[in-house]
């Protein structure tokens, strides 16, 4: 039997792709190397000039749209719990008006390392949504490149060569063949039936087509939600949000509390607050000075 393959579309800035980061993480987690989970660049900003109908020059129009951004960021994540950036962001200029940077920089990275080209694509989303940062920038992305242990060097190389981008029109290209124009959406593949599901996504449901494309023969690891346990899945990703654990381990939010506040108390996790919420990580990495998550 063929692999499982799960592609999701997506844009490094997307809200609701930060939004469904439990679930990439709880598949990763639950399902392991049965499964493959890759990404394709959409690319949700063009132009954000054109984005809303709005009145005004280049300047005005992209003051309102930074700020119709936030506002709908900070409804989104009231919904679902991935946290973001509180003050107002200013993501587009006149100079930066597009997401394309962030896309073609993820090409550029999955070119080199495409393991390591994964977490940048998770860096520049907490870059961007957490710490609100104009990700679009060359000095951004580049620093974000070495975070996830990529050479700087090497990597402008290949963010400036004509590869990353024609990799990026491809993808664009594979998101209109498939019908895809919202994200994040969904292509899971297997024994070469394809499911496309669009828009935001619960790990049920990613269990139910997994289960029906796979005739049950690929089914997740069955990991209580013990002490021990939320506290392997931080060690392995680094660093995490609180709504990370709820999804992996099924949990709702007065459980996750009580068991987080357990590990505290331990001295196992530590916790810093970062935009509308908390990041959590082990503590030993902590002490090390903090390490890089894990796909």
């Amino acid at each position: 039997m063929e692999r499982l393959k799960i592609y999701q579309a997506t844009d490094p800035t997307c809200i609701w792709c930060w939004g469904n980061e439990p679930l990439i993480r709880a598949l990763d987690y639950l399902y392991g190397d049965k499964v493959d989970i890759e990404f394709i660049m959409g690319g949700l900003v063009e132009d954000i000039t054109t984005l809303y109908h709005t009145e005004g020059d280049a300047e005005q129009r992209i003051k309102e749209a930074n700020r119709r951004i936030h506002e709908n960021n900070l409804a989104a994540s009231t919904r679902h719990g991935m946290p973001i950036c509180r003050e107002s962001m200013a993501l587009y200029t006149e100079q930066y008006r597009s997401s394309f940077p962030q896309n073609i920089a993820y090409e550029a990275a999955k070119r080199i390392d495409a393991h390591k080209a994964k977490l940048m694509l998770r860096r520049l989303r907490e870059a961007t949504l957490l710490e609100g940062r104009r990700t679009s920038q060359m000095d951004q992305i580049v620093e974000i490149a070495t975070q996830v242990g990529f050479k700087a060097a090497e990597f402008i190389e290949q963010y400036t060569s004509s590869e990353a981008q024609i990799d990026f029109t491809q993808d664009r290209m594979l998101c209109q063949r498939n019908g895809i124009s919202g994200f994040p959406s969904y292509i899971v593949i297997a024994n070469s039936t394809k499911v496309i599901l669009s828009g935001y996504q619960t790990l049920a449901t990613l269990h139910n087509v997994i289960a029906r494309l796979t005739c049950g023969t690929i089914k997740p690891r069955r990991i209580g939600p013990s002490l021990r346990n939320v506290a392997a899945f931080i060690k392995h990703y680094g660093s995490i949000f609180p709504v990370e654990i709820e999804v992996a381990f099924s949990l709702d939010r007065a459980k996750t509390d009580l068991m987080i506040d357990t590990l505290l108390k331990e001295g196992k996790i530590d916790a810093e607050e970062v935009g509308t919420g908390t990041r959590l990580r082990y503590s030993s990495q902590r002490k090390k000075g903090g390490a890089a998550a894990t796909d």
